[in-house]
């Protein structure tokens, strides 16, 4: 009988055939030396209008341990998320990004902080974000300043690699359909008395292509931001389903 597996790692995937051969040999390189963690796996190709599927197709044999989920057509980063989580085994989930941008060498520093019990959720932080151009910098900046004021919270980035116990994404029922679904596992976990721990992360920017982010993407999870807001201050906001509801 198979040992339970402690961690899945989910990576969304789209239009990174540049990188994923090197991500996923990098992301490897870390999780071959880390036996013990009894870790798995899950990529989700979302609808890539490159060649990202052939290239996942040839370099997947490669690696143990590993799933892909295949959209035939492009769902968004959200759903292909959505989809990682619902297949993920491990009792802890890691979210890793397919461009390169964060470095698996700092994979054991999220994972250790689970083996000793002292969070629930470890949320990576770019102090400094060196590869963002100026505009998209001031972007987040203020994307950051507005959340932590809406939501009474101190966060210091919502949208980088995160990961989360089971427990919480079992306690909570994710409504977004954009890049807010992020902050959304941050701010209910938060309500609902879930240990929060921030970690320093670097970021190193993409080496090939052009993030799919753009101004509709951000204003899209802004207002889904604005409405969770609203929802939120009324009596009407449950942040998660008693334990009871899940038996």
């Amino acid at each position: 009988m198979d040992s339970p597996v402690f961690i899945s790692f989910i990576t969304p995937v789209y239009n990174e055939e540049e990188n994923i051969a090197r991500m996923l040999a990098n992301l490897f390189t870390v999780l071959n030396a880390h036996p013990e963690w009894n870790w798995e796996v899950i990529l989700i190709e979302d609808g890539s209008k490159d060649k990202t599927l052939p290239v996942l197709k040839s370099e997947i044999p490669k690696y143990p341990h590993t799933r892909l989920i295949i959209h035939d057509q492009n769902k968004g980063y959200t759903c292909s998320l959505k989809d990682g989580m619902a297949a993920a085994r491990g009792k802890y989930l890691m979210y890793v990004g397919a461009d390169e941008e964060f470095d698996s060498s700092e994979i054991p520093d999220f994972v250790n902080i689970f083996l000793r019990d002292e969070a629930d959720l470890v949320l990576g932080v770019r102090w400094q974000r060196n590869a963002y151009q100026l505009f998209r910098f001031f972007l987040s900046v203020i994307y950051i300043f507005l959340l932590n004021y809406l939501f009474r919270i101190r966060i210091n980035d919502y949208n980088w690699s995160q990961a989360w116990s089971r427990k919480v994404l079992d306690r909570i029922d994710l409504t977004s359909k954009s890049l807010f679904v992020l902050p959304e596992i941050i701010v209910k976990a938060h309500d609902l008395g879930f240990r929060i721990k921030e970690i320093p992360s670097n970021h190193r920017g993409r080496q090939w292509g052009k993030s799919s982010v753009n101004l509709k993407i951000m204003g899209f999870a802004l207002w889904e931001g604005l409405k969770f807001w609203s929802y939120r201050t009324s009596k009407r906001y449950k942040a998660g389903a008693l334990l009871s509801d899940k038996l």
